[in-house]
């Protein structure tokens, strides 16, 4: 084993890993080319890829702030072993130019081009460049699966895994993390969109953040044009991952989207998209004539595809808000109407944390309807989830315009209640943001809620339509204190976010 005193010396090694050759500024036909091997050939005339491993490695992750022998010992052997390899490397930025942008440096072996090929995509590219503030290396063919993320130095190694979305997600979860402990930022895992609408003032912008767990609705809601037609209209920027500013702005991620495909069919806009030449696919079926068949299973429900986001109605080349003034925290209940207006920072905090939804029948069968909670709706936070509650906080403190809202994607009234469509919420939305429903709070649930929604059978939707005020009480009032105690494990989080809810 290798021993470094020279603290410099091991950094530059872990940084920029040595190897026989390293390609770099890479056109896309070239990465193409050197990924031919794996396509598999389909008459849309799309790169589409199999992968061996089809989703994340969350039990081979480990995040490591102390760099002891028994990594060194790894580590040592995965540089020996890339020493006599050919390496790509791709420089990506997040944000726009001018606006604290983050840059990003992929490695990857030359075999998997493939995985370059989808990151070039994916991302903003710049020229190559020796200097990035976040750094990941990828080797597939190594024989042990194992994630190893090192925030201190900005680093992941992954190790025996070729699913792509392991590394767009290595340098997400690491410029959140960057975003958070060096910019005073908060990064987060929502979509973005600007919605242009006639209010009592006129004709505005609003700049919208749209939270959600897989399953509630967050791209289908990210991507949807609300019915507004010319001037109203929207602006869809991104789909996954922002980092807010302290003064209320947001940094984008993504050039292009990366899309789930298992129900792309049932999504006009993104079928499109994934249906072009460009997109590049992941583990989706291509039946014995050539067609890609969404629709089949067979090798995964967790089908992928990076597409072009210019296919998708309603986008532009903009990535970043240059004003938020909404969040929409998206749930899965069976219990809530499908809005509410939050009526303080305290309390928008709370919801963020609880990062609310319910367990679906895909996910297990026997527990549906049981609370699910992931903190900031974001399961790649590295650490310390209190500080991003009490982020948040402040910024919402600091920029005291951004309204918050909660947004039911579920059903009113149980398993067999109202059914709350897309239609229904993105109507909702769509009021909410012309301020033409009239709120009135809601001493049950802690906030504010429509008198009235500008839909057909509104009172379908009216949690007093489906319960007496005494159960509804009780219902509310358990779950209330089941949140209490979910946030009260999150030692340091502002106590006045947990008296919130």
């Amino acid at each position: 084993m290798q021993f470094y005193d020279d603290h410099s010396s091991f950094s530059e090694k872990l940084r920029h890993p040595v190897s026989r050759s390293l390609l770099r500024d890479i056109t896309d036909d070239e990465l193409r080319a050197m990924a031919a091997h794996e396509l598999v050939p389909n008459n849309q005339g799309s790169s589409l890829y199999v992968t061996r491993i089809r989703s994340r490695s969350g039990a081979f992750t480990e995040v490591v702030y102390d760099i002891d022998e028994s990594l060194v010992a790894l580590l040592e052997q995965v540089w020996g072993y890339l020493r006599w390899q050919q390496m790509i490397r791709v420089t990506a930025r997040i944000g726009s130019p001018g606006r604290q942008p983050l840059f990003s440096n992929l490695y990857v072996t030359r075999r998997y081009a493939r995985i370059a090929q989808m990151f070039a995509m994916n991302f903003s590219v710049e020229l190559d460049q020796d200097y990035a503030d976040i750094v990941t290396v990828v080797v597939p063919e190594w024989h042990q699966r194992k994630i190893i993320v090192m925030p201190r130095q900005r680093v992941t190694y992954i190790l025996g895994s070729d699913y792509y979305g392991e590394a767009k997600m290595a340098m997400l979860r690491m410029a959140m993390h960057l975003g958070r402990e060096t910019m005073n930022a908060l990064g987060l895992h929502a979509g973005s969109k600007v919605i242009r609408v006639n209010t009592p003032r006129g004709l505005e912008e609003k700049g919208v953040l749209v939270f959600g767990l897989s399953g509630t609705g967050k791209t289908t809601i990210t991507i949807a044009d609300h019915d507004l037609s010319d001037p109203e209209g929207v602006e869809v920027l991104q789909d996954d991952v922002n980092i807010i500013l302290p003064n209320g702005s947001a940094l984008g991620s993504e050039a292009n989207f990366y899309i789930k495909t298992d129900n792309v069919s049932r999504q006009p806009a993104l079928l499109w998209a994934a249906r072009d030449k460009k997109a590049l696919i992941e583990n989706c079926w291509v039946d014995e004539d050539g067609e890609i068949d969404f629709d089949n299973h067979a090798i995964t429900t967790n089908g992928r595809a990076v597409v072009p986001r210019d296919i998708i109605p309603n986008t532009s080349d903009r990535i970043d808000l240059e004003r938020v003034d909404c969040l929409l925290f998206n749930m899965r209940r069976y219990d809530l109407p499908p809005i509410g207006r939050l009526v303080s920072a305290e309390q928008a905090a709370a919801f963020f944390m609880l990062g609310e939804s319910t367990i679906t029948s895909a996910e297990d069968p026997s527990r549906v309807g049981q609370a699910k909670r992931v903190p900031g709706f974001d399961p790649f936070i590295i650490d310390n989830h209190h500080v991003n509650g009490n982020r948040l906080l402040r910024i919402l403190r600091d920029n005291p315009g951004i309204r918050c809202y909660v947004l039911n994607t579920g059903r009113m009234g149980g398993k067999e209640g109202a059914n709350i469509t897309p239609d229904v919420t993105c109507s909702t939305i769509r009021g909410a943001m012309r301020e033409t429903l009239e709120w009135r709070y809601d001493d049950i649930l802690g906030y504010e809620i429509p008198r009235q929604l500008e839909i057909p059978r509104s009172s379908d939707y009216d949690p007093y339509t489906w319960y007496s005020r005494e159960k509804y009480a009780e219902m509310i009032g358990g779950l209330r204190r089941e949140r209490r105690e979910y946030l009260q494990q999150f030692k340091g989080l502002a106590p006045e976010v947990t008296d919130a809810v």
